[in-house]
């Protein structure tokens, strides 16, 4: 449209002038060495208008002419950078859907385009690895180190940190963001691949050490944050605790936020841990202060495992019988004290009590231990029967989902011994060998 309006414009402007000068076309002369030329005044402007038209047309020849070595490489690297950038799309989609030899051969190619290079030795390292070739896999990492700028070596680190992770090299992709700079071991991204890697190493001292980076450095969402605090802490508490160090302990747990002091998860792995330790009295006191602010079977089930003084422990834990006096295993926790502290009969009652409100595989083993201690050996078949016609599915105590409780029963309990018997089979024979026995003394 705007062509068509100037079209008219430079067609009105021509008339206009046309008509003007014919009414007075003056001349114009030109006289060179006795030569003369005569022209009117439109002649002459027309013809300056075409030697201005011709000037500009050779010029312009001369530059192209000039240009076009410049102009053909241009043309060649676009072409050269198009055909990369299709091979680096088809090695991608190769790369993702498993193909990696084809995806291997396709993000070859993309090495003779210079911004796309590095991008295609990371994926053919990646692809590379995929069949099983470590050797190609670090030879093309070394190419896209080699062939980045400062700006991409981090991606390139970062990159060979996960492929060696997920080749199960998780100490080697450690040592690899090691070596970055320190400017660079503060990326966002360098921390959470760092996290992730000492929670797969279960390097917990790391872990925890790295949190406050993390938080600073707002390297994961605050959800993901708080899971894997939760994690570090619960994995170092648990390991400080194999090591027996009581003090380190003390000092870990002082140092746990408070929000995680509260968790009964936490309260249990440090207990257990405590009493890993040998130091049941303050495991007791950290569950029985607990318990009492925040009722939790689990927490009552871990106070059954104390290996103390066992008389405290039930004067205690009887405490609770006013307000949970139906609680299932609080009964069995008692059972299990009062049979430490030689008090059979109550013992007896609080599991048999246990039983009557959820029977469980657990209750009724330690009522067939104590019935065999008893020299009740009909009561302890019944029970050990029992025990053992019920599914996992009916064991009723606490789920703590871990090795926690493992590492609790450690300290077995010392006086009394009950039996080793543990089948209603082995609690016959050990009847009938006593029968025997009578029998032959008389």
């Amino acid at each position: 449209m705007r062509l068509v309006i100037y079209a008219i414009i430079v067609l009105i402007a021509g008339t206009w002038l046309a008509v003007y000068a014919s009414k007075d076309p003056g001349y114009v002369m030109i006289s060179y060495r006795g030569l003369d030329i005569q022209t009117s005044v439109n002649m002459a402007v027309i013809m300056l208008l075409l030697a201005f038209a011709v000037f500009y047309a050779i010029l312009r020849l001369l530059i192209t002419t000039g240009l076009l070595p410049r102009r053909l490489g241009k043309w060649r690297k676009i072409k050269k950078e198009v055909k990369a950038e299709k091979e680096l799309t088809k090695g991608l989609i190769d790369l993702n859907m498993g193909k990696w030899d084809a995806a291997e051969k396709h993000l070859r190619k993309t090495s003779k385009s210079a911004h796309l290079a590095t991008i295609g030795y990371m994926a053919a390292a990646q692809a590379a690895q995929g069949q099983g070739d470590t050797a190609r896999r670090d030879g093309y990492l070394q190419l896209a180190q080699d062939g980045s700028k400062t700006k991409t070596k981090l991606a390139v680190a970062l990159n060979k940190a996960h492929l060696l992770a997920q080749a199960g090299h998780a100490d080697e992709a450690v040592a690899t963001l090691n070596k970055l700079p320190p400017n660079q071991l503060q990326n966002p991204a360098v921390l959470a691949q760092q996290a992730q890697l000492y929670t797969q190493l279960k390097d917990w001292p790391s872990l925890t050490n790295l949190l406050p980076k993390l938080r600073k450095g707002k390297a994961m969402p605050m959800v993901e944050y708080y899971e894997l605090e939760h994690t570090a802490y619960s994995g170092q508490l648990n390991h400080v605790g194999r090591s027996k160090d009581v003090v380190a302990l003390e000092q870990l747990w002082k140092r746990l936020p408070r929000r995680l002091r509260e968790k009964e998860d936490m309260v249990i792995d440090y207990a257990c841990s405590l009493m890993n330790c040998g130091h049941n009295d303050d495991a007791e006191e950290v569950l029985y202060h607990r318990i009492n602010r925040h009722w939790s079977e689990a927490l009552v089930y871990i106070y059954g495992l104390l290996d103390g003084d066992a008389e405290i422990y039930l004067a205690r834990a009887k405490n609770w019988l006013k307000k949970h006096s139906e609680d299932p295993v609080l009964l069995l926790t008692l059972g299990k004290l009062a049979v430490r502290a030689h008090q059979f009969e109550d013992a007896r009652n609080y599991l048999e009590q246990s039983l009557t409100i959820t029977p469980n595989s657990e209750t009724y083993q330690e009522l067939g231990n104590l019935m065999v201690y008893l020299k009740e050996p009909d009561q302890a078949i019944a029970c050990f029967r029992h025990s053992l016609a019920m599914t996992p599915e009916s064991f009723a105590q606490p789920q703590l989902g871990d090795t926690r409780v493992e590492h609790a029963r450690l300290p077995q309990p010392k006086p009394p011994v009950i039996v080793e018997a543990a089948t209603p089979q082995l609690v016959e024979a050990q009847t009938s060998v006593e029968h025997k026995e009578v029998a032959e003394s008389r």
